[in-house]
């Protein structure tokens, strides 16, 4: 069975790696970063198992715990694959403090006892150095406790990710992917689970997890053309598409034009950082997938990039306006909640820093000083 389970290992390992290949690809958009990162992590995975189930490969007890600490990033990595996805932007590794962190941390820590019986033999306990009772509960005891803690840890991100599904309806490619990982994330843990509780063979969890990861790579591949299109032409088509029966007709259209400019001009709501296309919806009180259809099909942009839209103008407005006022401040103000999320925000929409926009302004103000 080796055999068997050593093929399969190897297919998911290629299958992974091509898919982040073809993801990660120049012509793929910046915000699948992390579903490379997460490709690339499960791809490490498999290599782990791969090397656990060769007869002839030595140091076992070394890819056993690489196997338990690499787990614990994967789902880190999901949760930040659906962070690109609703924010738009690749959110700083910087998100994983604080709990986050020390989840990773600690169970990092429970492999060591495991890491440190490591040896060069093809066993992975060490017959010229056979453990104590004491020690070889210590190992095992860590090694249940790790389990534990990534049975806890996935269900955490997967509900967390699967939140940040909502008001992204005009992104169904993008979540499309999205759920797809889920569901594979949702797959591992169920197998994870199993083996846990030492239901069924090596093999079959083999067949499973490899099973569910082949199903959804072929997935993600038939989507490759979706990561290749131009965004705009991406939206304006779907958007076509998805809208071509809908009951909304033109003067409700134009009310929900005039609302959306009054609220972002006149209330300035897209400087409240937390504001959502619910929470919009509510203040104007008209329906959601209606305020999304004249938004994808009018504005032919959608929500998260319409908001920052908003934001950026107001502040190339106050760069050049304010100039004692740092960029920090201003950044706050117009509802980013970070220096760096501006920047690239800026970045997308001005094609330069804020800094170099202010630069650009105060050298256009000396030359018009100069002349003068």
């Amino acid at each position: 069975m080796n055999t068997l389970e050593s093929s399969l290992y190897a297919a998911a390992v290629i299958c992974c790696l091509l898919c982040a290949f073809v993801v990660g690809g120049r012509r793929a958009p910046r915000r699948f970063n992390f579903l490379v990162v997460y490709l690339g992590l499960e791809s490490l995975r498999y290599v782990f198992q791969w090397l656990m189930v060769q007869p002839t490969a030595p140091a076992k007890a070394l890819w056993l715990g690489s196997l338990i600490v690499s787990s614990f990033l994967v789902a880190p990595a999901l949760w930040l694959f659906a962070r690109e996805i609703a924010e738009r932007q690749t959110p700083s590794l910087r998100s994983l403090r604080g709990g986050h962190l020390w989840v990773i941390v600690f169970g990092t820590l429970l492999a060591v006892p495991l890491l440190l019986r490591t040896h060069l033999g093809t066993e992975y306990a060490d017959p010229r150095n056979v453990a104590s009772p004491l020690h070889s509960l210590i190992i095992h005891s860590t090694m249940l406790a790790a389990v534990f803690l990534f049975l806890c840890q996935v269900p955490y991100y997967l509900t967390a990710s699967v939140r940040l599904l909502d008001n992204q309806a005009e992104r169904a490619n993008a979540i499309g992917t999205l759920r797809l990982l889920i569901f594979m994330a949702c797959g591992n843990w169920l197998v994870g689970l199993l083996r846990a509780l030492h239901l069924g063979g090596g093999t079959l969890f083999c067949v499973l997890e490899v099973g569910v990861t082949a199903v959804v790579v072929l997935a993600l591949m038939r989507r490759t053309t979706v990561f290749m299109l131009d965004e705009r032409e991406l939206a304006t088509e779907s958007a076509a598409i998805k809208y071509a029966r809908s009951a909304l007709d033109a003067p409700a259209r134009l009310r929900i034009r005039r609302k959306l400019a009054d609220a972002m001009t006149a209330r300035g709501m897209h400087r409240d950082c937390g504001v959502t296309l619910r929470s919009l919806c509510q203040a104007l009180k008209e329906n959601p997938h209606y305020v999304s259809q004249v938004i994808n099909q009018d504005l032919a942009t959608n929500f998260y990039d319409l908001i920052k839209k908003y934001r950026i103008e107001e502040a190339m407005v106050a760069l050049g306006a304010e100039r004692d006022r740092t960029v920090l401040d201003i950044a706050l103000a117009v509802g980013f909640n970070s220096k760096s999320a501006f920047n690239a925000a800026f970045r997308q929409f001005a094609g330069m820093t804020p800094r170099e926009y202010r630069s650009k302004l105060k050298g256009r103000d000396q030359t018009k000083a100069g002349q003068q």
